[in-house]
């Protein structure tokens, strides 16, 4: 009897011992993240954890099998029949593990799984010597961030290291890949990168194309590095090769692309493209271009441009902003595939700084345009402003609300000031220098600035004093006076230095009138009126004499003569309550329709009365049929002679009513949508990894395939969705001089797009000028998936433009496995 207990004791410490030979072992070998799925444990356990060796005493194992057998004579342990090894985070599945405890080697046969915390592989067979460390994985597999890699063998040669023969590489989780890579000899350097050699790319089983070797990153992040470049063919380039390129890491702080395209019959281009971002501080963009342009034979261009965007963020609200864009020609973006560059007009290029000032901002900014159709240029350097919103006037001397007497009469009043400093630069001569850009004021050859360069300078002050008060609770009175004074480099007289100002007083009376009526009962359920009168009355004196005086960049003074106007405007609106009903809430559309009318008198004018202006707009909401929805928004203008209101007679036909001017403008969208389901007729079986079903209870090697045998399982298969939509948008446009010629304006866009099957989907947009009938532009994108890669081709055509493109890419590695073509006109 005590020999019996003291083998006990040995044959449990021994199984102790042995399985965590097995998950040192498991720690080792395994290779990438992945987020393992957890099992269910077998049938019948037979568990047990003993307190052993000093070294073992803090560590946490146990293990799971339906048998365990100790050879005493060979000194060899059997676990049988869905064993699992728990050791720390390391846990091992397999149907049996062996361990040869005077070999000092660990044997699992059949299906092992392995993991550690989040990584884990996956063999038939393993093998693994304790001592030497040296370790064989028969057909093994495992996954890492962005793929899968299988071989005949995987050898543990180090650390790090391994050996696989017959290696294969995908992204694709299918059972049975797409596409993979294969090498004959493959070392695979853990959380750094594949070598192999050969290498052969293969697409569904069938080789393609092949090198002599290579070499595969699995760094995580940002690499610097060698990109891989994008081979192609087309009539207008001829054979090309685009994206040579070097890309550069810094930290986690910036990186930069130094690319070259060639193409065969059109010349180079020579990239330099930097993003940069250091969080809280500053961030931004510098991308320049180079080109050789091929016009013919021994005829060559050579374009250029240059963009940079970057932030810069001081703290306490104070930044700097600067967006530069500087091209050589138009033809720098001859054949872009951004629209906006190809019909670019005019580039755009600023500078800007804010910072806190006393409880507001002070603005300092840059502008420069540049006119590449009409070869001019405009520049603003600097312009500065400085601007106190209006405020109450008591802030100035009453640090605390709570101090304001109730009976302050001096509480409604506020203020408001704003100063401008600005220098403006009107470039019309194509042959200017920098100097001339920045200050020489130069006359053209017609002995004016319309075809020279002309530079103005000048700062305006602006300040408001105002009253506003509520009477009674309803009337709104407000009074004001507001004055500028400005101070100008020159005048049109070339007089230096000179000073300019203007003001004027404004007094303003409104109410606004209310009317309810409820209709209970009703879909509209009630109906709210709002009439808003105004009165105002401005007085402004002779101020004729400033046309002397440059207007540019918002520095300029009044040139008008003496005003007294008096004007009057009606405001009404309409504001509708829709109820509830079974399918939607209740709702609100406020300003559903709306008329405005306003007239003015001055009372310098020998005909006071100006003419009586009418606004018309109507806003409903949107209306659904089903799947359909539509909406529609009509608005106009008119106005009228007021002393000729076209009334001559008593016939009511043969009245105009003094209409001088109208307009109209209708919008009208359709929009007919919806989600048609489809059936997975055959679900693609995927990989081990991407299923996380490793192991079943009872069977390892034995799939079940599901049979359909009723159209009501066939019904219960899942079923996905795919979004369709179809848009049609009307615009029409009509004045009162184009009705006179027969004339108006009129446009219709559609768009079209469909998910066709589950792989399959088609997108069309087109702009149709209906008064010209013309077809303006259109395009259309055709988009194929092909599970792990994804197919798309669009095709543009604007005018006597088009151009096309043709992708195929690998969506987990769209940037090195890509295969594209492009061509234009």
């Amino acid at each position: 009897m005590p020999a019996m207990k003291r083998s006990d004791i040995k044959e449990k410490a021994i199984i102790i011992l042995t399985a965590i030979f097995i998950a040192v072992t498991v720690f080792l070998w395994t290779q990438e993240v992945y987020e393992g799925e957890k099992f269910p444990a077998a049938d019948s356990l037979f568990a047990d954890s003993l307190e052993v060796t000093d070294s073992l005493q803090s560590d946490s194992l146990s293990y799971v099998a339906d048998s365990v057998n100790y050879d005493v004579e060979k000194e060899i342990i059997q676990l049988s029949g869905n064993t699992s090894v728990t050791y720390h985070t390391s846990i091992i599945n397999a149907d049996t593990i062996a361990i040869d405890l005077k070999k000092e080697q660990a044997y699992t046969r059949g299906k092992s799984y392995l993991q550690d915390g989040s990584q884990n592989m996956l063999g038939e067979n393993i093998s693994y010597d304790l001592q030497t460390k040296w370790g064989l994985v028969i057909s093994g597999a495992s996954k890492f961030d962005k793929g899968y890699y299988y071989g005949t063998e995987i050898r543990k040669i180090d650390d790090d290291t391994y050996d696989v023969d017959e290696g294969v590489f995908t992204t694709c989780d299918a059972l049975h890949p797409h596409f993979y890579i294969q090498a004959k000899e493959l070392r695979f350097y853990r959380d750094d990168k594949f070598v192999a050699r050969p290498v052969v790319f293969y697409v569904n089983h069938f080789p393609v194309f092949g090198f002599p070797f290579g070499t595969f990153t699995l760094k995580r992040g940002r690499q610097s590095g060698i990109l891989v470049p994008s081979p192609g063919w087309n009539k207008t380039k001829g054979k090309y090769l685009e994206n040579i390129a070097y890309y550069f890491a810094y930290k986690n702080h910036a990186d930069i692309t130094l690319a070259l395209d060639y193409y065969e019959l059109t010349g180079w281009e020579l990239g330099f493209r930097s993003k940069y971002k250091q969080r809280y501080v500053h961030d931004g963009f510098f991308n320049a271009i180079l080109q050789k342009k091929i016009e013919g034979p021994q005829i060559s261009q050579y374009e250029w441009n240059i963009k940079n965007r970057h932030h810069h963020d001081f703290g306490n609200k104070t930044t700097f902003d600067m967006n530069l864009n500087f091209v050589s020609s138009k033809k720098v973006w001859e054949g872009s595939d951004i629209l906006d560059e190809r019909l670019a007009e005019k580039i755009t290029s600023s500078m800007s700084f804010r910072r806190p000032l006393f409880n507001s901002t002070l603005y300092i900014s840059a502008n420069y345009v540049d006119d590449l159709e009409n070869m001019s240029k405009d520049i603003t350097l600097p312009s500065i402003s400085y601007t106190l919103p209006s405020r109450p006037i008591y802030e100035i001397f009453v640090d605390e609300v709570d101090e304001i007497p109730d009976d302050a009469w001096w509480e409604d009043f506020s203020y408001s000031y704003k100063i401008k400093a600005t220098h403006e630069g009107d470039i019309n001569d194509s042959t200017a220098t920098m100097w001339d850009v920045l200050y020489d004021d130069t006359l053209g050859p017609d002995t004016t600035y319309a075809t020279g360069n002309q530079h103005n300078a000048g700062v305006k002050h602006t300040a408001s004093l105002s009253y506003s008060y509520k009477f009674k609770g309803w009337l709104n009175l407000t009074q004001s006076v507001s004055g500028n004074e400005a101070w100008f480099d020159r005048d049109k007289n070339n007089v230096k230095f000179v000073r300019g100002m203007d003001y004027n007083s404004n007094s303003i009376l409104s109410f606004n009138l209310y009317g309810m009526r409820a209709l209970p009962g009703f879909y509209v359920s009630a109906i709210r009126h709002i009439i808003t009168p105004r009165l105002s009355f401005t007085y402004r004196p002779d101020f004729s004499e400033n046309d002397r005086f440059y207007s540019f960049g918002g520095i300029g003074v009044s040139s008008a003569v003496k005003s007294r106007r008096v004007s009057f405007s009606l405001g009404n609106k309409w504001q509708l309550k829709l109820a509830a009903t079974s399918n939607t809430k209740e709702r609100k559309i406020n300003d559903f329709f709306s008329i405005s009318s306003s007239i003015n008198y001055d009372y310098e004018q020998d005909n006071g009365f100006s003419d009586i202006s009418h606004s018309i707009q109507l806003k409903p909401n949107s209306i659904a049929f089903g799947l359909m929805d539509i909406s529609t928004k009509p608005k106009g203008s008119f106005s009228q002679a007021t002393y000729d209101l076209g009334i001559n007679s008593w016939n009511p036909n043969e009245w105009d009513l003094g209409v001088k001017n109208w307009d109209f403008n209708l919008t009208s969208v359709l929009k007919v949508s919806g989600d048609a389901g489809y059936v997975d007729y055959f679900p693609l079986a995927k990989n081990d990894f991407a299923t996380g079903d490793f192991f079943s209870n009872d069977s390892i090697d034995t799939d079940e395939e599901q049979t359909i045998t009723s159209l009501e399982e066939l019904d219960e298969l899942d079923r996905e969705e795919k979004s369709w939509a179809f848009t049609v948008s009307h615009i029409y446009s009509l004045n009162k001089a184009q009705y006179a010629i027969d004339d108006y304006n009129s446009s219709l866009r559609m768009s079209v797009s469909a998910r066709i099957t589950k792989n399959w989907a088609i997108s069309y947009y087109n702009y149709i000028d209906l008064q010209a009938d013309e077809l303006v532009s259109f395009n259309f994108l055709i988009t194929r998936d092909l599970h792990c890669w994804k197919m798309t081709f669009k095709y543009t055509k604007q005018g006597d433009y088009w151009n096309y493109q043709f992708k195929l890419f690998d969506l987990k590695l769209d940037d090195a496995l890509k295969f594209s073509t492009s061509d234009h006109n």
